[in-house]
């Protein structure tokens, strides 16, 4: 039974309370352990201009425990309790015990309900939020994926980094965080996902107790969507970037957004992704391997708003970056032009279903994953019917995705040097 368990991902199930706040749950029975996620819609997406780190701001100080009797109960019951924003969600994480579940759940969520907010607190995030915007620019591939978001979103909020500007946090006012938390707390941005070995209705009872003060608004607002600007034509020149504070070294980016409804493409990317970025048997291996251009690469992808972003990258030294991003270019305007043959896709798709059945064993894949579905408006069948969604990758539709995506006029391309 035990094999079973780890031999095919869990599933999750949803219900709706009441008060129209959506339950996402999966029973985990082999772990005496709660995992309760506070997922807030919107995040990044939702912030105006000059206020970029907002969100993440907001929800840091949602998550604080500002009673230290409170902060001393969680931490006696050895709880961990998080918080973080992404570019179209945020979320509050408890991990727990079981048998402290529900004292946890009433702590977490009163101190949900009021907040608090006061300058004190808020400074002190701040200063949390610069040393990350520091750290980050510090780090040569963080930084050219902000700079590669800077030319996919010039006008949308995405194009600044998640923990905000030194001018952006500078001025956000307590009335800023005031009113982003408004606009998360509600039935409409708010849901609930949940891990346990517990039975569901006890969640169920749990939050119709704890959670009733959460409404659905009066009016519900359009939520932004912001399209990809059009790609200007540079031709062969590498676009520089100064977002990198960090030490001497070099790094170029290659990205692609992919046409299509994420539903429709998201399998076949996640195979793409495997077949070349993923190990040494990959692709783009031999850049590291045979030719000594890269001592680190990866591809990956990253759902943005409605899009689903192909992306690879390396590390390398400075002298080598042309050359680099030569051997990057040539390698996807071959697989363009001339596809993949059918073994390999077969190769890969046995690669995307053992790599994604490894991460399923772990709750933080799981959560993560189910997180960034929700945020894009994608069902929970989508999550619990996506290992067979990767089993039904064809070679036919894996090429025509391959060949419509991967022309060298629709690549963005990052270079970052300093010596």
């Amino acid at each position: 039974m035990h094999g079973l368990a780890l031999a095919q991902p869990l599933n999750f199930e949803e219900f709706t309370l009441a008060n129209r706040l959506k339950v996402y749950y999966q029973q985990d029975p082999q772990v005496k352990f709660s995992t309760v996620v506070f997922h807030f819609s919107g995040a990044q997406a939702l912030e105006k201009e000059n206020q970029a780190g907002l969100s993440y701001l907001t929800i840091r100080l949602m998550a604080e425990v500002a009673e230290e009797g409170k902060l001393a109960e969680l931490l006696s019951y050895g709880i961990n309790l998080s918080a973080g924003s992404r570019a179209d969600f945020s979320y509050i994480q408890f991990d727990c015990s079981s048998q402290y579940l529900e004292r946890t759940l009433a702590m977490v969520a009163s101190n949900l309900k009021k907040p608090t907010f006061s300058g004190l607190r808020i400074d002190n995030v701040k200063r949390t939020l610069r040393l990350e915007l520091g750290k980050e620019a510090c780090r040569l591939v963080d930084s050219a994926l902000i700079c590669l978001k800077q030319q996919l979103f010039p006008q949308a909020p995405y194009r600044h980094s998640l923990f905000g500007t030194e001018a952006s946090l500078k001025s956000l006012t307590r009335k800023d965080i005031n009113q982003f938390y408004d606009s998360l707390v509600n039935s409409a941005n708010l849901s609930l996902i949940v891990i346990s070995d517990l039975e569901s209705q006890v969640f169920i009872d749990l939050f119709s107790r704890h959670l009733a003060w959460v409404k659905k608004p009066d009016t519900l607002k359009a939520e932004p969507v912001f399209s990809i600007s059009e790609k200007s034509q540079t031709g062969k020149a590498i676009i520089q970037c100064n977002y990198y504070r960090g030490p001497a070294g070099a790094a170029v980016l290659l990205a692609y957004p992919l046409p299509g409804e994420i539903s429709q493409i998201y399998p076949a990317a996640y195979v793409l992704e495997k077949i070349i970025g993923e190990g040494p048997a990959s692709l783009i291996w031999s850049l590291r391997q045979e030719t000594g251009l890269a001592y680190n690469l990866n591809c990956r992808l990253e759902i943005i708003g409605p899009a689903v972003i192909f992306i690879c990258y390396l590390e390398t030294d400075s002298q080598n970056v042309s050359q680099a991003l030569d051997s990057l270019e040539e390698t996807f305007t071959r697989l363009s032009q001339e596809g993949l043959p059918e073994k390999e896709i077969a190769s890969g798709r046995f690669l995307a279903r053992n790599t994604y059945l490894r991460g399923s064993c772990g709750r933080e894949a799981r959560l993560s994953f189910l997180s960034f579905l929700l945020a894009n408006n994608l069902p929970v069948d989508f999550y619990n019917q996506y290992l067979n969604s990767i089993d039904s990758v064809t070679a036919e539709g894996l090429n025509q995705l391959l060949k419509a995506a991967l022309m060298p006029e629709q690549a963005y391309e990052i270079s970052l040097v300093r010596y």
